[in-house]
């Protein structure tokens, strides 16, 4: 047969696993779902061993659907949620707490004191990240007991991304390795020397001998163990999920641009093979893949608020289970004609993300009459992701000094029309859907069959790429500015209370 690669795809809320032959077609695909779990107001975790679990069962349902074996797959390739990090134990492989996920906010009050200090200006300008509770550093020294740090600077535990423990596992515990995408995301990592920083790990009280060493994005990076997963295969790539997105959409040069609405809503524009000097207040800068001596850098704007949305919105009792929030024909136009009256919502439930990270993890619904309905709530709640995923938008556009002329989207709510063309409207950005609708594993197996070797750039270029449908801005552009300002009235005065 054929060989195929296997890109997995280990998200906050399901692992999927992609079988791609070597023209990059979808050959079968399965996926598993994970589950969270939220202690504490603000505390987000998910069970380490289940994610390794639902990783391992989404490849072998994808290989039964694709009627393969083992010796059939010329390459893995990983993509993952970024920021969630395990610490284990090395002779046992147990992690010693949950995997703590990019969406706890924790750490919160340490970023808190570190803001407004020298401490902040450093870690910005050498990891490209502001201090937020989001990224790794913060929670790990939270994590990091008395007891813990010591067994951590013996070498008896292991800190890593969630690729960094698949991978670890997946090898039988025989490599402990990750990438820069990923190191980039700790709040631990330089740019400019694309390493472990010795200052940050003294500040946040991490033992370097915990830390995984960093290896390039595609590459021979591990063999799998039979005894784990069935079967003997090159671990050939390993990325962050918006990275791999980002890759998949084939956003090679500067200035393209891709948005994945998940979960969070992620906007990922490529910078540039060098980190920008400038960057707005708010737009994260990091690397977005290193292949070999070549780094592709990226400004992200992110939104922890998107998908999640739905989930609220089903709590309240506001949408039945099944069904989704819908944004009605006219809405954003009727918004911008009546102003700051009507329903309003700021669904920041993890916070706001770009540009405004130090906002509290809360939902704000106002202006609601008598006369509101369960489908006006869930449409303002939608709005107001829109409206948050606009503000990203135009934080990144500062960044590269011009608008976004196009942007492509993915991920599980780019199905909503009714989203698409609110961003679209409120940004006047035009936005393209690829045919393709796993582009994470989609650049997760080309990565992969680049690091064993399958093809090279000049190649993997010359296969197929469709886009779907384009979605266009329907919306005058003096009701853009209405409703735009109208948005961040509410905003200011959502912040203030």
């Amino acid at each position: 047969m054929t060989p195929v690669i296997l890109a997995v795809d280990q998200g906050s809320s399901s692992s999927r696993c992609v079988a791609l032959d070597r023209s990059l077609r979808p050959l079968a695909q399965a996926s598993r779902p994970v589950a969270s779990s939220f202690p504490q107001p603000g505390w987000v975790e998910h069970d380490a061993a289940g994610l390794l679990d639902s990783v391992l069962a989404a490849i072998a349902d994808t290989m039964s659907q694709a009627s393969v074996s083992w010796a059939d797959v010329a390459a893995i390739g990983l993509a993952a949620q970024t920021e969630t990090f395990v610490v284990w134990d090395r002779a046992t492989g147990k992690a010693v707490y949950p995997a703590i996920s990019w969406r706890d906010s924790r750490a919160a009050a340490r970023c808190d004191e570190l803001r407004g200090t020298s401490h902040e200006t450093e870690i910005r300008r050498r990891t490209g990240l502001p201090v937020e509770a989001a990224f790794s550093a913060s929670k790990l020294s939270w994590l990091l007991t008395e007891d813990i740090r010591r067994r951590a600077a013996a070498g008896d535990l292991l800190f890593g991304d969630v690729n960094c423990w698949l991978t670890w596992h997946l090898s039988g515990g025989r490599v402990h390795v990750t990438e820069p995408s990923m190191a980039a995301r700790t709040m631990l990592f330089s740019l400019a020397t694309s390493a472990w920083d010795p200052d940050l790990l003294e500040l946040f009280g991490v033992p370097a001998a915990m830390l995984p060493a960093v290896v390039s994005t595609a590459g021979r990076l591990a063999v799998t163990d039979p005894r784990v997963c069935g079967g003997r295969a090159v671990i050939a790539a390993s990325i962050g999920d918006q990275q791999a997105a980002l890759f998949g959409q084939r956003c090679w040069r500067q200035g393209m641009a891709k948005l994945t609405l998940g979960t969070g809503a992620f906007l990922w524009c490529h910078a540039g093979g060098a980190p920008l000097d400038r960057v707005p207040a708010g737009v994260v800068s990091s690397c977005a893949w290193a292949l070999g001596d070549d780094t592709a850098y990226g400004l992200e704007g992110f939104v922890p608020n998107a998908g999640g949305v739905t989930t609220w919105l089903r709590q309240l009792g506001v949408l039945a289970d099944g069904t989704w929030p819908v944004i009605r024909d006219g809405a954003v136009a009727a918004a911008a004609r009546r102003g700051t009256a009507g329903p309003w919502c700021v669904p920041a439930l993890f916070g706001l993300g770009t540009p405004r990270w130090g906002a509290a993890p809360r939902a704000d619904l106002v202006g609601l009459t008598a006369d509101t309905g369960a489908a006006d709530v869930a449409e303002a709640a939608l709005l107001g992701v829109a409206h948050q995923v606009a503000d990203a938008i135009d934080a990144v556009a500062g960044g590269i000094g011009g608008p976004l002329r196009a942007i492509r989207v993915d991920g599980g709510m780019s199905r909503n029309d009714s989203l698409l063309q609110a961003i679209a409207d409120l940004t006047g950005t035009v936005l393209e859907r690829p045919a393709a609708p796993e582009v994470t594993a989609l650049g997760a197996g080309a990565l992969a069959g680049l690091g064993a070797g399958l093809w090279d750039l000049a190649a993997l270029a010359g296969l197929p790429f469709e886009t779907g449908a384009a979605v266009r801005p329907a919306l005058p552009e003096d009701a853009r500015g209405a409703v735009r300002q109208a948005w961040q009235t509410v905003l200011s005065r959502s912040l203030a209370s």
